[in-house]
């Protein structure tokens, strides 16, 4: 290859990932909207991100080297940048894995970038489902189950360091009740979670405690609202980044205690 020549689809990926792996390049500009889709991502058997972008030229090298089996990507990037003409930059070039278009504004560019070579185009908000069983050619997928304990401390710490540095609003909620009540619970707000949402287990394996971690949320109605319903009996605490602790652990612990009765608030 000359200096100055563009890398094509026939390039040899960086990587050889497992055949059987539907492997997937993420780009999407937002951090809360990206946190939410890898979230639902990572309860697809078989399916693995292996490559994020935020902006046009990383999206293209990332492709171009990885040879993914599909993109997922947003109509609007970082820079100015569009997913228009990214996407028409890869059918150029000859790539011929899925692209899947997410936007808020599907009515509007749906035609055009289905006409650019779009697989697909869906409302990032309301139709991800729909995009998972297209992408994947399953009927039914597997909801996203509670994170334990560990995957739950690692992922609200990853958290806390973006939002500190953003300037995002994270809200820890711990529930304690009954151990028999908790899992349906858990799987009750599993059903209705919201875009950057975090869901998982804290407490003692004989006395676990349920955690649900809110990150820029428009929490309405309020999540004790919510639990007055489905659980009425259960203990509420929270804690909020940065007033009440600046680490996950030191949230996970102020609103457990509070919702144990141990600490007022």
């Amino acid at each position: 290859m000359q200096p100055n020549e563009t890398p094509s689809s026939s390039t040899a990926p960086a990587t050889t990932p497992d055949a059987g792996l539907l492997t997937v390049v993420l780009v999407e500009d937002s951090l809360t909207i990206r946190r939410q889709l890898l979230q639902r991502l990572d309860a697809v058997p078989g399916l693995r991100v292996i490559g994020e972008a935020a902006d046009e030229t990383t999206a293209i090298a990332l492709v171009t080297a990885l040879q993914p089996r599909a993109v997922l990507l947003d109509l609007s990037l970082a820079q100015g940048g569009s997913g228009l003409a990214v996407l028409k930059t890869l059918r150029k070039q000859g790539f011929a894995g899925q692209v899947h278009v997410l936007s808020h504004q599907t009515e509007a560019y749906r035609a055009g970038v289905l006409a650019a070579g779009a697989n697909g185009f869906f409302d990032k908000a309301e139709e991800l489902d729909v995009m998972l069983r297209q992408l994947t050619g399953h009927a039914d997928l597997p909801m996203p189950a509670p994170l334990d304990a560990d995957a739950l401390h690692g992922r609200l710490d990853q958290t806390v360091r973006l939002a500190l540095r953003d300037g995002s609003e994270v809200v820890v909620h711990v529930i304690a009740g009954h151990a028999a009540e908790l899992p349906p619970l858990a799987a009750q707000l599993m059903a209705g979670l919201e875009g950057g949402d975090l869901i998982g287990w804290a407490g003692r394996a004989d006395a676990p405690l349920l955690c649900v971690v809110q990150i820029d949320a428009d929490d309405a109605p309020p999540l004790r609202e919510r639990l007055d319903v489905l659980a009425p009996d259960v203990r509420l605490g929270r804690a909020r980044l940065p007033e009440d602790a600046l680490s996950a652990g030191g949230l996970i612990g102020l609103a457990a205690l509070r919702a144990l009765g141990q600490l007022p608030g």
